[in-house]
């Protein structure tokens, strides 16, 4: 994995100075985590800066009584900074990372974000827009769970995949779906069994074929 190039790719490396560039050349690391790991939550080092190199990971929030809400998940190439919350005053709410599949996570250590935060105002325009877009990202999620009907939600987790990967053959089981719109595993069920029943799915084991996509846009309205 080159690790130069994939931080030369980030918004703010063409506006840091030598001694930036080192600070960061002289940090960086990629770290792998398995299936199941936490990445970061409120009990764990803060990490700082990071970009998904390749797998999925789930950013949650956890309620007292112990439920959990998916708020939004990362993919290959997405970056966040929520786990650099020690650093970055602006964010004021936990949260918990967990890998979906094994995953390889490109960090910029926390020390070295705050740094550059407080000395490259590119950088601390990149850090906000980025802490921005994953508040959106949660605000989304809340507005889902408030307003739509399950299976509505579950439409738009299926449609979602269809549109990253371009393929009707959805890769995930019925326990992912649940944990992705934060719902009971038999009520997502009970949802699937019923659009497959209307012809708009098949299931199969581990993946679930979308028959008819404009019947499921349509169930968004």
């Amino acid at each position: 994995m080159d690790l130069q190039a994939a931080v030369e790719q980030m918004p703010f490396y063409g506006n840091l100075n030598n001694e930036e560039k080192r600070l960061i050349g002289n940090s960086v690391n990629v770290r792998h985590y398995r299936k199941g790991d936490v990445l970061h939550s409120h009990l764990s080092e803060c990490l700082g800066l990071i970009q998904l190199q390749s797998g999925s990971v789930r950013v949650t929030m956890q309620s007292a009584e112990g439920r959990e809400i998916t708020i939004y998940t990362l993919q290959e190439g997405d970056r966040d900074v929520l786990s650099a919350s020690c650093v970055i005053n602006q964010i004021t709410f936990d949260t918990m990372m967990i890998a979906d599949t094994d995953t390889d996570v490109l960090v910029i250590p926390a020390p070295v974000v705050g740094i550059l935060d407080h000395s490259n105002i590119y950088v601390h325009s990149d850090l906000m827009e980025l802490s921005a877009l994953r508040f959106s990202d949660a605000m989304w999620t809340m507005q889902q769970i408030l307003f739509l009907r399950m299976d509505q939600r579950v439409a738009v987790f299926l449609l979602d995949e269809y549109s990253r990967t371009d393929n009707p053959e959805i890769a995930a089981t019925q326990d992912r779906i649940a944990r992705s719109i934060s719902s009971a595993r038999e009520v997502t069920s009970r949802v699937l069994g019923r659009m497959e029943k209307d012809g708009l799915i098949e299931t199969r084991r581990g993946t679930i074929r979308l028959l008819d996509i404009d019947a499921l846009e349509a169930l968004l309205g």
